[in-house]
């Protein structure tokens, strides 16, 4: 009797489970995908958690903003009630946010009764793509809640960036952070928390010869006319062998390789993909404000009706007044974060 051939935890590749007909994967082609680097302080994740909500979900007048799930076995699952369950109070009116008041009505393939805000059989999952063209046309958001294993980095951002490639998205944007701790000699304080940008280029490769891959050294005014320049040689491992196999770095240098790939004649194909990565070199802790910072800039880049682009000075972040509580909208998974209030003095009698 032959052997079974033993079962790995990379024998599967990256899967895609659309929600409605509106997360079909035809329907990306040309379109943004924002998505978070797992990493120091989670950033990213926060911010997108904001984006997705503030956004998204804020504009819808019912229907469901969850476009389908994906899985990978590098990423372990995690599943949890309905993430965007809005709190209720934190920003302005519609009008004051400059986001289109919606008309009533089914959107994204749900039902005329299901509210945005009815949390009740809505689960969240490790992985998921959100968007709506009613709310916010052209910008799809990839949110990662689970953890990717140990040693399995590389074969998730080769296999993410296959899956962005076959979606044929035109302009990707990774939210990312670093420790405040990694740019060596830094004049900067602990907890001052300043914004970088970061891209990965092809650098050499023939036909005979495996591609070498660097960080790009020029600076994308984009980013530093929003006050984020590039990142400093001395934030990034470059001597180190494995300086790519840790997001951000391995999702940048997976989508570098997609983006240089070669046809079988060993002729480039132009897949016309505009990667780019904004990183906060921050501190660990509460970092909702550095979320709403990141939200705020990376709207700002790609020109998002209602970003906050009158406080943009002097091509400057304005840090000045409670940005996060003023501009975005807290989604309900952020309620027990820190504790759900202070603490009965009797529990200490």
């Amino acid at each position: 009797r032959p052997a079974r051939a033993r079962r790995t935890s990379f024998s599967r590749a990256m899967e895609y489970f659309p929600s409605h007909a509106g997360g079909d994967r035809a329907a990306f082609a040309g379109k943004t995908l924002v998505l978070p680097a797992v990493g120091h302080g989670n950033v990213g994740q926060l911010a997108v958690d904001l984006m997705i909500q503030t956004l998204v979900v804020d504009r819808l007048a019912s229907g469901t903003s969850r476009l389908g799930c994906l899985d990978h076995p590098s990423v372990l699952p995690c599943v949890g009630t309905d993430a965007f369950a809005p709190i209720g109070g934190n920003r302005g009116t519609r009008e004051q946010r400059g986001a289109p008041v919606p008309t009533p009505g089914p959107t994204n393939g749900a039902g005329p009764h299901r509210s945005c805000r009815d949390p009740s059989g809505s689960l969240a999952t490790s992985l998921e793509l959100h968007g709506d063209e009613t709310a916010l046309p052209g910008v799809v958001f990839l949110q990662q809640r689970g953890d990717v294993v140990c040693g399995g980095s590389n074969r998730f951002a080769i296999d993410l960036a296959d899956f962005i490639e076959t979606c044929k998205f035109g302009k990707v944007v990774v939210i990312a952070s670093l420790p405040s701790t990694a740019q060596n000699g830094s004049g900067e304080t602990i907890g001052d928390t300043r914004f970088r940008h970061a891209r990965v280029v092809e650098t050499s490769g023939g036909e005979m010869t495996e591609a070498t891959f660097a960080f790009a050294t020029h600076e994308d005014l984009r980013w530093t006319k929003l006050g984020a320049c590039t990142i400093e040689p001395d934030s990034v491992p470059t001597d180190a062998p494995d300086k790519f196999s840790l997001p951000p770095w391995s999702l940048l240098r997976a989508l570098a390789k997609v983006s240089s790939r070669k046809n079988t004649r060993g002729e480039k194909i132009e897949l016309g993909i505009d990667v780019s990565c904004l990183v906060a070199v921050c501190s660990e802790g509460d970092n909702s404000d550095d979320a709403a910072r990141a939200a705020e800039t990376t709207s700002l880049f790609l020109e998002i009706q209602g970003a906050r682009s009158h406080d943009v000075q002097e091509g400057l972040l304005r840090r000045s007044g409670p940005l996060l509580r003023e501009t975005w909208s807290v989604p309900s998974s952020w309620r027990g974060a820190y504790g759900r209030g202070a603490a009965k003095r009797a529990m200490f009698a």
